[in-house]
């Protein structure tokens, strides 16, 4: 227990810095009791009031919290979400930011992160991500390349992306933990993603795109059959690994903050573009497929070399 509660104290003092004088709700859909106990004692220790709301786990991520545990998001100084399934991309989780609560979800999160990834120094994870956004600049063209054959190139909206650094401590910040990405919309997608870690497709999947939008899905997976649903068609976001702590486990959660790694996602993303953008796409699907071993150019910059993050040395 005593390991478990060095991840609850990294998240409930480096990346949430909890006061006395505040309110918190932990929100579960039956993850592991462990991990939930292990927060809720050190969070009990550090706020000035503890709530707990337990749901039954959903079908898929992305699915709206029970209205009793949106409400009580929307109304905590802080909000926690280590829950099975994702609820980073609903409207609880905005609503409860934009009323002034600032939170974390960890979607899928088990004692391999908690003890793991979970527990990097989010001091430095800040300084990894702000220089690699730094290389980002407006309408610029970004190509990815990987051994297994993804070849995509794309240009960025500046104002859709963020950096994920775990350092939340702001009224109505939000951050997914364990951090480490820069991630944001994408505009002019084309080419051809080639799936290497991903729950959704076999590694290997050919994934055929023009214009952000899915044309073709080589192969029978469940993406392509999710593909039906015109809005899963959607490339939602791209995004870039900062955590030097985090490796490839099979986790999504994990995988697409390791540094050294990309990851392409489909489906909603409304966290990134206003209703009136043309980009503007929910859909009750945000799914993350990691690129392995890239070679990544921001620009004329390249970014990583088959994995290796050059740009530190810049």
């Amino acid at each position: 227990m005593m390991d478990l509660e060095k991840g609850a104290e990294r998240i409930v003092n480096q990346c949430l810095d909890i006061g006395s004088d505040e309110s918190v709700v932990i929100v579960d859909d039956g993850n592991d009791p462990d991990i939930i106990e292990a927060l809720r004692s050190v969070t009990e220790r550090k706020a000035g009031s503890l709530e707990y709301r337990e749901y039954p786990e959903p079908d898929t991520s992305g699915t709206e919290p029970p209205e009793d545990v949106a409400e009580a998001m929307k109304s905590s100084d802080v909000f926690i979400a280590p829950t099975v399934k994702s609820i980073s991309h609903t409207q609880a989780r905005v609503d409860a930011n934009k009323a002034g609560a600032r939170g974390a979800t960890l979607p899928g999160v088990n004692k391999e992160i908690w003890t793991g990834s979970l527990q990097a120094d989010y001091s430095r994870i800040e300084e990894i991500s702000q220089k690699a956004f730094s290389f980002l600049e407006e309408g610029q063209k970004i190509r990815i390349e990987t051994p297994s054959g993804t070849d995509l190139e794309f240009k960025v909206r500046m104002d859709s992306f963020f950096t994920d650094t775990g350092i939340i401590h702001e009224p109505g910040d939000f951050g997914n933990l364990p951090a480490g990405e820069v991630h944001g919309g994408v505009i002019e997608m084309n080419g051809t993603l080639v799936i290497d870690h991903f729950p959704h497709a076999d590694s290997g999947t050919e994934v055929v795109i023009e214009n952000s939008q899915v044309v073709e899905v080589k192969g029978e997976s469940k993406l392509k059959d999710a593909m039906e649903d015109e809005c899963v068609r959607n490339i939602a976001e791209f995004g870039f690994g900062t955590n030097p702590e985090a490796t490839l486990i099979g986790k999504t959660l994990q995988d697409e903050k390791v540094l050294g790694t990309v990851h392409i996602a489909f489906g909603d993303n409304t966290h990134y573009f206003p209703e009136d953008h043309e980009r503007y796409n929910p859909c009750s699907v945000h799914w993350d497929a990691v690129c392995e071993s890239p070679t990544v150019w921001l620009g004329e910059e390249k970014m990583l070399d088959r994995g290796k993050p050059v740009f530190l040395e810049k």
